[in-house]
């Protein structure tokens, strides 16, 4: 929920996240370079994150889309269509692992399009309000320059990057020789 507050590239407070995949890629990237370095470890501990494994675009944790599930259930975010986008493979593809893995089934077509997450009203009320966490001005400022950096990339370069950074999580990766040919 902080990640989805946080200002975006646009600079704007709450900028929706677009994408299931650059949504994924950030929480694995904010648990690895944001979370310890920063001691927001101690807002957000490592318990709370949930743990990665290699798939076929890199690091994979059903429980980000279990998260979000639920919080889309409880009316803490939104997920909507991301205006006329063309269908995406690495979306279409993480969304069904996560569904084979146990996560609910909503109808969606086996190609999904892309989707933007923000927080409802209701949300952000809810981060406001500190229950997710109390974050200083200087937590605030890494946050938000961490998201901007994450939703102002297009997504084959974050994924170049996470697969450059972290080579570990990229070796279940279909499109990894695609990806870091890309260079």
């Amino acid at each position: 929920m902080l990640l989805l507050y946080a200002k975006g590239h646009a600079g704007q407070q709450a900028e929706p996240v677009r994408g299931r995949t650059r949504l994924m890629k950030m929480v694995f990237l904010f648990d690895k370079e944001v979370r310890g370095k920063f001691n927001l470890d101690k807002v957000i501990p490592k318990k709370a994150l949930p743990d990665f494994s290699p798939y076929d675009f890199g690091p994979f944790s059903s429980r980000v889309f279990s998260d979000l599930e639920f919080l889309v259930e409880l009316g803490f975010v939104d997920q909507r269509p991301a205006g006329d986008t063309e269908p995406l493979l690495e979306e279409s593809i993480e969304y069904e692992y996560w569904q084979a893995a146990g996560g609910q089934s909503d109808g969606r077509p086996s190609l999904a399009r892309e989707e933007e997450f923000a927080l409802t009203k209701l949300g952000r009320q809810f981060v406001e309000g500190g229950r997710a966490g109390v974050l200083s001005d200087n937590q605030w400022k890494t946050l938000d320059d961490f998201k901007a950096r994450c939703t102002g990339t297009p997504l084959r370069s974050l994924l170049r990057y996470v697969y450059a950074k972290y080579p570990q999580m990229a070796t279940a990766s279909t499109i990894r020789s695609e990806i870091l040919a890309d260079r």
